[in-house]
């Protein structure tokens, strides 16, 4: 049944959490796991239709237009992105494309008239191309979130609350650790990273790392998007935040370990794993998992854009948070590149 909706809305990029399938019971979502995909997001969301997908792959075209033609009657399809925002004039526009490809695009959605821009992570491959995107969003008043997808998740928003109100004091490290095949710097370290910054409550000051063996001379950046995990290296970094708070970053691909974010303070320490996290503050240790658990909620995601569009504020995860991100992660291979050495930021590409 066709729904009533207040924001048209455009994708860009299909594959991977693009499109996915419609959900069973549509945006209702009783008894069915929550949104996985932006298209599922929006369908989820009762202020947003879908009328326009875009892929550079006709075939993902004519299959989303016919997966979701159900949903949003009347979806039409493009190969064409400045062609799609001409003819549909969105609302929000959601890039789900390569990471390197994400300026330009939001460059160009901002030009087209839209309010709100939904963008997959990192925000951008260099810093030079974030500084592009803020500006346009910013003096064009356009809200902007980026898909740092644990800003959203109750147990690290239950966590930045409980250090907020100094549950173990002073925090003062922070140590992350992840393996397997995938633990890649730009493409799920991006992941890890951002929640570094976020439970921190400061700034990067500086960083210094060595990267994965074979990638002693990775500079610049020369990744896909994440589809082939050879393309990009993993990497042990530290991080000095401003407040003091130090921050060790260990991703590496041939590792398997205790994945999760290590959080030692004055007066205790928190442990978080996805589901839970551990807690002891001398008392011995509590395993606490928050209600309303989901890996990937893109519709919490669209509520904040949204919510923020009409009142005004900050995204919870605005571009200017995964600047500092894409910061950090550049700032690695500047490290490596100059001899595991110190970089202070704000880190000049031009000059490395």
């Amino acid at each position: 049944m066709a729904k009533n909706k207040e924001y048209k809305v455009c994708v860009i990029g299909l594959t991977g959490i693009g499109a996915g399938n419609p959900l069973k019971n549509g945006n209702n979502g009783l008894g069915h796991k929550m949104p996985s995909s932006h298209m599922q997001a929006y369908d989820y969301a009762p202020a947003t239709t879908v009328i326009g997908v875009c892929d550079l792959q006709e075939n993902l075209v004519q299959d989303t237009v016919s997966d979701w033609s159900g949903r949003f009657p009347g979806l039409k399809g493009f190969t064409d992105y400045k062609e799609m925002l001409a003819v549909c004039k969105p609302d929000i526009l959601s890039v789900v494309t390569s990471d390197n490809r994400h300026a330009n695009i939001v460059i160009d959605g901002v030009k087209a008239g839209v309010r709100g821009i939904f963008c997959e992570k990192p925000i951008a491959t260099t810093l030079s191309d974030a500084d592009r995107m803020i500006e346009a969003v910013e003096n064009n008043n356009v809200t902007m979130t980026i898909n740092h997808t644990r800003r959203w998740l109750p147990t690290y928003r239950e966590v930045k609350k409980l250090l907020e109100n100094g549950i173990i004091g002073q925090l003062k490290r922070i140590t992350l650790n992840f393996g397997g095949p995938r633990a890649i710097l730009f493409r799920n370290g991006t992941h890890m990273i951002d929640m570094v910054c976020f439970l921190s409550g400061s700034q990067p000051a500086w960083v210094f790392a060595e990267l994965d063996e074979g990638y002693e001379n990775y500079w610049p950046y020369q990744g896909d998007g994440g589809k082939n995990a050879d393309l990009e290296p993993g990497c042990s970094g530290f991080i000095h935040f401003k407040n003091g708070v130090r921050a060790f970053y260990n991703g590496t691909k041939g590792m398997e370990c205790r994945g999760g974010f290590q959080l030692d303070g004055t007066d205790g320490w928190i442990f978080i794993n996805e589901d839970y996290y551990e807690l002891n503050t001398g008392d011995g240790i509590q395993t606490i998992v928050p209600p309303g658990q989901t890996y990937f909620n893109a519709a919490a995601t669209v509520r904040d854009l949204i919510k923020v569009m009409e009142n005004g504020g900050e995204t919870i995860s605005s571009p200017r948070e995964a600047r500092n991100t894409l910061e950090i992660m550049l700032g690695f291979l500047a490290s490596q590149k100059n001899g595991n050495v110190r970089i202070d930021f704000p880190l000049d590409e031009n000059s490395i």
